[in-house]
Order: structure tokens, then sequence, then C-alpha cells
């Protein structure tokens, strides 16, 4: 196995030897361009000869992973050869969370299952196949890599009679192309993100399931193909990505086509983003599901901007200097603090100290206060808080004001430069936010009001009165960063969507907007 693995170095690194002074070319094409479906194809040629590999993601519209992992794939410095990533394969997919293709034939539905194969089909089946097909043989790939998401852990998946066993957490070729020992490595490297020995990866030797694109490229066109699979089932996508990252980041180092780690890779340099904004959405304990996925959308429908799921563990230097803003959703503030833990939020803390942006929606809106001891002191707040004994009830939280409601909201003048697209007097989802007030703390600035509570929601006599003409957003500086603390939900209230979004590109570092529209802007 040794001899066989460095005679696969060997060929991957001689294809890759320039003699030469080549000049690399970054193009971004329209695959089916003019059509509904239409989506980004990007193409990194460095003109220094090596393999055509392309990468696919987002074929099966309910595996986000693969698609998200595909898009920061296509940033990595690749030094030889010819990177053709196409995030988003199946986009309408994606938008629905579905796995078939909307409105198409019952017989075609499955994107996965439209691709020629010998004795089955000669052709592929539908529009999009059809083009993509048409594209993948015009680039006659020497690799294909096709990112996936399995529903259960392909170690402990028992299915009951009749059903398929998932295929989750696997690597999926076929034998005979001969780089068993490219997949050993790979999925080494990928268990060594997984602590469940049940959620380990296996690799599937029978091949692709005939009729696949993988399956195509393996049967038709004789080059090499295969499926890598995660698995959704209780795992947050930070993880998946990873680890479809961290199993290309072997591949493509393998093929010699990137000469360093790049699997923490997840945006371009700056020089290249051209005012695009980069944001940094926690996605970990702590965080609500429901408050990840409807900032996702809102982040995801922002044509300049591109969202990012963090975990805690890269809630580090290295990683947040790619990043232009970091935001933390709903859920609980006291469990994301202890969660990224104190490297966790001392980086978050140099990171927006150093030019960074924070956004802070209700229980991030806790974390960023000054209020507590595991708080990241990034704001000037203090919270209304406490426990107060209810005749009849016994000791009650104060921050806790009961289920749901909609809040009335004023913005202020600087509210409304902000914002300018809405209203000055809004209704606004609530849900337990921090009801804020002055900390005057010697080491931060004061915040500025962007918005007021004017109505509140009560659920114990002592907090009559509290909520009401209170600040509902706030913004402040932080070092040379800028922090903005939403109290309230806007991005999951219709027709206020759009808040998450604007706040966030007014406090990005490459953002000309929070110098126009925050006060103490750097």
């Amino acid at each position: 196995m040794k001899n066989a693995m460095s005679l696969l170095v060997f060929i991957a690194w001689s294809c890759c030897v320039s003699t030469g002074c080549f000049a690399q070319e970054k193009l971004q094409l329209l695959l089916g361009e003019g059509k509904p479906w239409q989506t980004p194809v990007y193409v990194h040629d460095t003109g220094v000869e090596g393999p055509v590999v392309i990468v696919t993601g987002g074929v099966h519209g309910n595996e986000p992973a693969g698609a998200r992992a595909a898009e920061q794939i296509r940033h990595w410095p690749i030094v030889c050869g010819k990177l053709i990533v196409i995030p988003r394969v199946n986009r309408f997919g994606l938008d629905q969370e579905t796995r078939y293709l909307p409105e198409a034939p019952p017989e075609q539905k499955d994107l996965n299952r439209n691709f020629p194969s010998p004795k089955i089909a000669d052709e592929p089946r539908g529009e999009i196949a059809e083009v993509l097909w048409d594209y993948v043989v015009e680039q006659n790939p020497d690799w294909l890599f096709d990112l996936h998401e399995g529903y259960e852990f392909n170690i402990s998946h028992e299915p009951g009679p009749g059903k398929t066993k998932s295929v989750g957490s696997s690597i999926i070729y076929d034998p005979a192309q001969g780089f068993g020992p490219l997949v050993e490595r790979m999925q080494m490297a990928a268990n060594s993100t997984v602590v469940d020995p049940d959620r380990r990866f296996t690799l599937r030797n029978r091949g692709p399931k005939k009729t696949s694109l993988a399956s195509a490229v393996i049967d038709v066109l004789g080059r090499n193909a295969m499926i890598l699979e995660t698995t959704y089932q209780y795992q947050r996508l930070p993880v998946r990505t990873r680890q479809h990252r961290v199993m290309m980041n072997v591949a493509l180092s393998q093929l010699g086509m990137i000469t360093e780690d790049c699997f923490d890779v997840l945006t371009p340099p700056a020089s290249e983003r051209d005012g695009h904004v980069f944001v940094a959405l926690y996605d970990d304990d702590g965080a609500s599901d429901r408050g990840v996925d409807n900032l996702t959308h809102v982040f995801d429908a922002a044509s300049e901007i591109t969202v990012v799921h963090l975990g805690a563990d890269e809630i580090r230097p290295d990683v947040l200097s790619q990043i232009d803003a970091v935001v933390f959703g709903g859920g609980s503030g006291s469990r994301q603090a202890a969660t990224i833990g104190p490297n966790g939020a001392d980086s978050v803390q140099s990171f927006v100290r150093d030019g960074g942006g924070y956004v802070g929606i209700c229980a991030g809106g806790f974390l960023c206060s000054a209020h507590y001891s595991w708080s990241l002191n990034l704001i000037d707040t203090q919270v209304f808080t406490g426990t107060r004994t209810i005749e009849g009830g016994g000791p009650k939280s104060m921050w806790y004001r009961g289920q749901t409601t909609t809040q009335k909201m004023q913005l202020t003048q600087e509210g409304q430069r902000l914002f300018s697209d809405l209203p000055e007097h809004l209704e606004v989802r609530y849900h337990n936010g921090p009801i804020v007030s002055p900390k005057h703390s010697a080491d931060l600035e004061p915040y500025t009001v962007l918005a007021f509570f004017r109505s509140e929601k009560v659920l114990y006599p002592p907090q009559e009165g509290t909520m009401i003409n209170t600040p509902a957003i706030v913004s402040g500086p932080f070092g040379q960063g800028q922090v903005i603390s939403i109290s309230p939900h806007p991005e999951a209230t219709e027709g206020l969507e759009s808040m998450a979004s604007t706040a966030v590109k007014a406090v990005a570092r490459t953002s000309v907007e929070q110098s126009l529209s925050l006060p103490h802007s750097r």
C-alpha cells in the first residue's frame, strides 16, 4: 500500500510541474444561462499543467452541506491544473429544501438518476441533466467529486424490512479505478473529525449508483469519480461542511493542486471581494435551529452577502480573519458563551476590536452585553433581569416574559437613516430579548439607540413598565469595530427580514455603509 501511495503522489506531482510562467484565470459562468434554473459555475484555471477537477454540490436539494462546502472550496488557492466548482446544481431544490427537482416529471425528479449509463440510458434525461452532462463532457475532467449527505450514519443505521440502508458518512468509489490508497487517506482525515465511533466514515467500494453523475463519469467517460457523503442527522452544518472540506483537502493535496492545508479556507482574499460581505453565523450549541435557519434565508437572499456557518471550534483568529462580521442569533446567550469558551470569547473580542463587525440578535444581544460574568463586553448595556418572588408563584426570573408576541417599535433618527427602506413605526416579533439600559462602563463608549420599544410584554407584575420606551436596537463602537445589538427578531418578522442583512452590512469591516450610517464610525 505504501508503494502504491508513493506512486500516486509521484504521478500527481509530476503532472503539476511547471517549466514557465502561466496566467491565472478565474471565471464565473452560468450553467443553463437564461433558463429559470441557471446556476453559477466557477472556473479557476492556473495555466499550469495539471489535472482538471470538477466539484459538484447541491445535486439533491435537501443536502445543503455539499453546496456550502463547494462554495468554500472554490476559493482555495490551487497551484496547477483547473478547478471547476458548481456549488448549487439543483438550485430550486436547495431553495425549497427538497431532495428532488421541483415540478419535474416523476421519472425525472431525482436529478442524480438522470445521467447516461451503459445498457441503461444512452442520453441524460431532463434539461438540467442534459446541460450539466454536456458541460462535463466538454471539460473532460480527470476527476469529479460529487458532495452529498445521507440521512443517517452508515455504521449505525439499521433500516427496517424492505428499507434501504443510509449511505451517510461514507466515500463511494469504484475499486477498479485503482485509487484505494487515496480514499483511505480521505477516510482517515474525515474520521479525525469524529468522536462517536458510530458516526465514523466507511468506504463503500461497490461504486456509485448507475445513472448517477459520478457513475456516468466513470462508465461513459472513463474518468475518475467518487461521491463524498456526510450525514445530516444530529450534526450541525459546520460539522458537515468541514468534513467535506477535510476530504477534499486530502484529494486536492494528493493531486498536487494545493500545497498547504486549505480545509479552513472559507472565503477569498480581501483583494478579490469587490465589496462583497462575508458573514459568519454562529451555528452550535446555544443557537436556536429556527433562528439559524431564518438568518440563513435572510443572508442568502442578499446578493452582496455570503454566509458561512461556524461551530465553536472555528471561533478562532485564523478563521475569523477571513470574515467581515459575526452574527450570534437567538437561543441562549449563556449557552453560547459556555460553548465558545474563554478562548472563543477572546477571539470574538479581538476580531471586533481589530475592525470586524458584530450583530447580536436576542440571545446574541445578551452575549454582547456588559452585564454578565460570561458576557463579551462589546457594548455598554446592562440587562433587566434578576429574580423576584411572585405571590403564589415563588421566585421567577425577570428576563423571561413568556411566549412569542408582536410588539411595537419606533426607529430613531439614526435608525431611520440606517434602515431607510422601512417606516418609522413597526411591529416586530419579540421572544424574551434583552431589556437594556446603560451600564456606564469605563471601558466602553456610550451606545446609540436605533429603535425603542413602544409597547411591552409583561408576564409578572414586577415587569410592568420595564420594557416600554426602552431601547430595542442599539449600536456602539468597540475598538476599531462596530456592534449592533437587536433585542427582538426582525429576521423572523414578515417585511422586516432585511434589517438583519442591513445591520451586517453596516458593521462589516469591508462596508462603506457603516461609515455613512452608524455613529462613532471608524
